[in-house]
């Protein structure tokens, strides 16, 4: 049977024998169809990566229809009679763009831009959609709704397998929701129902969502300081961005997929691929006995750590997940196939698994703790007096998975004096020195490109490499062309991510809030292997606040899963949210606001001491506590909370990046390329509005190539908030090393136009190409103030949060690119949310196994996630006369002030506790308060659900 079909208007007909029965639409569209726009990531229907739009005619009823699908999931010989619309049929810079992806690209919507064009094709959709309604009736009274409740009760036993929720947690809340369900069609039957109830008998419902952004402009320093989309939005949102998945298909190239540890702590006995290389397509399988140099992907001693971490494990697996061996075969499905058949005989243990940092404190397992060398000692601290009050206290906050929407990813392409190397990698040069020494090649034989990343956060700055250097082996090896994109749950099983951390202190504090002795030990979970440093959290765990009599330690875990890494704002989120907690967790004791707590324990001369009284005026914050009081005494089972939280961000620089700039003579046009990686922050924006604002040229006119090796040598990685400014700045040192080469025919030809004058320059032999190198020694570290408040509603029968407002105050000085800054501000509060109210990493205590390993178990925030109401605003009248162009960082800053929501969290759910009768106790929320933890420490009880 042939199955006909259109893509764009584009007719297909294919059968089951041109195209393989268990072809999806979307390998369908990318490898047949060669449409690149259409991504793919979860392979499971939960990211909206790869949505596009099916039409037709129902072949019964013969309505039509039109509706968005995850192509991931469709097969492509279910598509008889359709026509499938992909980002690439509605829009185009040659045909001109959809209203959709104008609205995307215009407002800032892209960060990376991985996933645009499935939102785009998703708003595309429903523009088109058919919407309906469902009705349920009944009713009951006090005592019938109690009796339905303990027969339900009595015959709900729910078993509890991992990752779901806790049984108590899962049976309460069907007896919640059966009662929203009674509180909600009781009006509708004439029912007495108490006024203070009447509110649990809806979902949280979400308003439009609205948004301020507040910033300056200088109009004279245009197009600096000018609000602009960002360069590429416009070719994210149509899917026109590349990225290195996206390159297309070689001739003989092979596909790879690893092999990974089953068992932790366990030594390999033997390694059995004989089934997988016996499935037809497989070509090689390579382990650690293959690599013909050195079976590691860790340099960098003295800055990242001094230990060794193998490419694929020779002897003991440390957790499970850890790389073995790598299957390479013919096409992605069989590589990915295949390495499941690899047999690997391990060496049995009785040994304990020891997942978090949170098993090894539990069992106290102190063979795996480990003296840190940043703990503090404050001047003061030996001989600070006793406070009348003393409070103590845990926190802890566990990891999260860098959520990238384009997982690990590398191509790698055998050429005659080396190899090509495509690597969705921060960090170049690290990636070109571990495939050097393992190869046993010198390092310019390999040439290294980066367009942009489908997102990084951290987790390709030194992971990345482990990828890149396992397809560079293959590529070795094989001599063809390699290609290995992680599917997610192998990327989340293998590869490290945000650090967890364990926090006990002893707080010694007067009356007044203020604290007279402190002392903090937190362990952080540094996975399997003690490299990356979190020396920065001592730091930023001083936050805005005097710290003379205060000692803290640090110490770290080893622990049984994969070796943590640096993720979006590393240390400084741990900081700073241990101190905030305990700033609350005093007001709390002393009976005392919070903010009151905070000024009284900050130095007079800090600019915090200025900024916070004028923010908690802005915010209106002591009127809408006041609010928020009197709605938690009317509503029983919705409460709100509000909280507000500062931050100092002290900024520094290091490492080395170049940019080159040149200028082409005939039409005076301008091309820049740089060692910074674009991975949605806008770092290329930026640099073309710096390089337009030097050179006096419309932006129109510069054009930004991809980063490479050799254009920009031994670069640092791209993180820590610094690289679009030392990029910046190095692009306007280039831009200034041409105009003084130029000034004498500048200075000839005053009234002439920018090509004239590059024209002559040419004829006069000017080298109109130029390099310069910034070093940290060029710039000096500043400060970076914030403040954030946070409003949230919980519904007290689920445990789910809203965030009804959210108001940011962040210094910025000169922002360099408002519209691009404000969006990173907003992306680092959101990953933030996720941290702290929905992302759970959960292991199987038995074999330490990641159980949340995919979309349908692990949970980034979604759109209904975003504050409802969500004010940014930068801080006026500021300049840094220390920073490039008068600028400062955006990237990581707001993802430390998200504390802000575990704070008003906490507050509304005292207020809950109040009502069920509980005392007014400390309740030790940490990360991440998912619905769960929300509805168990309200303490609901069931005989409190009744009418009136």
């Amino acid at each position: 049977m042939e199955v006909i079909f259109s893509i764009n208007a584009k007719p297909y007909q294919i059968n089951s024998k041109s195209v393989p029965v268990d072809t999806s639409l979307n390998t369908f569209i990318r490898n047949h169809a060669h449409l690149s726009g259409t991504k793919f990531m979860c392979l499971e229907g939960g990211c909206g990566a790869c949505v596009v739009n099916l039409s037709g005619v129902h072949p019964v009823s013969g309505e039509i229809f039109s509706y968005a699908v995850n192509s991931c999931l469709f097969p492509v010989l279910a598509c008889h009679g359709m026509d499938i619309t992909t980002v690439e049929g509605i829009g185009d810079k040659q045909r001109g763009y959809h209203a959709t992806q104008k609205l995307l690209a215009h407002f800032n919507g892209t960060q990376c831009g991985y996933c645009s064009p499935g939102m785009v094709m998703n708003m595309y959709s429903l523009l088109e959609a058919k919407k309906g309604k469902l009705r349920g009736k009944n009713l009951l009274t006090n005592e019938t709704i109690q009796g339905a409740l303990k027969t339900l009760a009595s015959e709900l036993n729910p078993d509890w397998v991992l990752p779901d929720a806790a049984p108590e947690y899962r049976k309460n809340l069907a007896l919640s929701l059966f009662y929203k369900f009674v509180l909600n069609i009781a009006p509708e039957l004439k029912a007495s129902v108490k006024k203070q109830f009447k509110s649990g008998g809806s979902v949280l419902e979400r308003p439009l969502s609205s948004g301020t952004q507040s910033f300056d402009t200088v109009k004279e320093n245009w197009p600096l300081t000018k609000n602009i989309p960002k360069i590429e939005g416009l070719l994210q949102t149509s899917g026109e961005a590349k990225y290195a998945n996206d390159l297309p298909a070689f001739p003989n190239e092979l596909y790879a997929s690893f092999v990974l540890g089953t068992e932790s702590q366990a030594k390999i006995v033997n390694i059995d691929a004989s089934e997988a290389l016996k499935l037809p397509g497989v070509v090689a399988f390579y382990s650690a006995k293959d690599i013909p140099g050195a079976n590691n992907f860790m340099y960098f001693k003295g800055f990242m750590g001094t230990h060794d971490e193998e490419i694929f494990c020779s002897e003991k697996v440390l957790y499970h997940g850890h790389p073995i061996g790598l299957i390479v075969a013919e096409t992605f499905n069989v590589a990915n196939r295949a390495s499941k058949l690899v047999k690997v005989q391990y060496e049995k243990t009785s040994a304990v698994r020891y997942p978090t940092v949170k098993d090894v404190l539990r069992a106290k397992a102190t063979e795996r703790m480990h003296e840190m060398p940043y703990s503090t000692l404050g001047e003061e601290y030996e001989a600070a007096p006793e406070g009348p009050i003393k409070v103590k206290g845990t926190f802890e906050i566990g990891g999260q998975y860098h959520y990238t929407m384009e997982t690990q990813t590398c191509v790698c392409i055998p050429i005659e004096d080396g190899m090509d190397v495509y690597s969705a990698t921060q960090w170049i040069d690290f990636t070109q020195i571990a495939i050097s020494k393992m190869l046993k090649v010198p390092e310019n034989s390999l040439n290294l490109y980066v367009r942009r990343l489908g997102g990084g956060y951290g987790s390709k700055g030194t992971r990345a490499t482990l990828v890149a250097c396992a397809t560079a082996l293959a590529a070795y090896k094989t001599q063809r062309p390699v290609r290995l994109v992680m599917t997610l749950e192998a990327n989340m099983e293998a590869i490290g991510k945000r650090y967890g951390v364990v926090a006990n202190y002893e707080v010694d504090v007067e009356k007044d809030g203020k604290i007279t002795k402190l002392f903090n030990e937190y362990v952080h979970d540094f996975g399997s292997c003690l490299n990356e440093s979190m020396g920065h959290c001592a730091e930023f765990f001083r936050n805005c606040y005097d710290n003379k009599a205060w000692k803290t330690v640090a110490k770290a875990a080893v622990t049984d899963s994969a070796s943590n890494t640096w993720c979006r704002a590393p240390g400084t989120t741990e900081g700073i949210a241990m101190v905030e907690t305990i700033m609350e967790h005093v007001a709390h004791a002393t009976g005392l606001d919070a903010l009151d707590v905070r000024m009284a324990n900050m130095p007079k001369d800090l600019k915090m001491h200025e900024l916070m009284p004028e923010f908690r005026a802005d915010v209106n914050y002591d009127t809408r506590k006041k609010e928020i009081a009197k709605f938690n005494a009317d509503n029983r089972w919705r409460k709100r909370g509000i909280a507000i939280t500062p931050m100092r961000y002290p900024l520094g620089y290091f490492g080395t990046i170049h940019a080159l700039v040149s200028i082409y003579h005939t039409d005076g046009s301008v091309v820049i390329t740089h060692g910074g990686i674009e991975m949605g922050q806008g770092m290329n924006t930026k640099a073309v509005q710096v390089a337009a604002y030097v050179l006096g040229i419309p932006m129109e006119k510069i054009s930004i190539k991809p980063s490479a090796n050799m254009t920009s040598p031994n670069a640092i990685c791209t993180g820590g908030s610094m690289t679009s400014e030392t990029v910046a700045f190095a692009v306007k040192k280039a831009c200034e090393i041409l105009l003084e080469r130029m000034k004498p025919i500048r200075e000839e030809m005053k009234d002439a136009s920018w090509e004239t004058i590059v024209e002559n320059s040419y004829y006069k032999n000017v080298d109109l190409c130029a390099t310069y190198m910034y070093k940290a020694s060029d710039l000096q570290a500043y400060i970076i103030w914030g403040l954030t408040c946070t409003e949230v509603e919980i519904d007290v029968l689920t445990g789910n949060v809203q965030l009804r407002r959210v108001d940011i105050l962040e210094d910025t000085g000169e922002s360099l690119s408002p519209g691009i800054d404000v969006g990173q501000v907003e992306g680092a509060f959101i990953m933030g949310v996720g941290y702290y109210l929905t992302e759970a990493l959960i292991y199987d205590p038995h074999t330490g196994a990641l159980l949340s390993n995919r979309t349908w178990t692990y949970k980034p925030p979604g759109a209904k996630d975003i504050p409802i109401d969500f004010r940014v605003r930068f801080l006026q009248n500021s300049s840094n006369a220390t920073g490039v162009l008068r600028s400062k960082a955006t990237g990581e800053p707001a993802m430390n002030m998200t504390i802000s929501v575990l704070c008003a969290l906490r507050n509304a759910v005292l207020a809950a506790r109040t009502d069920a009768g509980l005392p007014n106790e400390w309740v030790p929320l940490g990360a991440p308060s998912t619905p769960d933890q929300v509805y168990l420490s309200a303490g609901n009880s069931v005989e409190q659900y009744l009418l009136n």
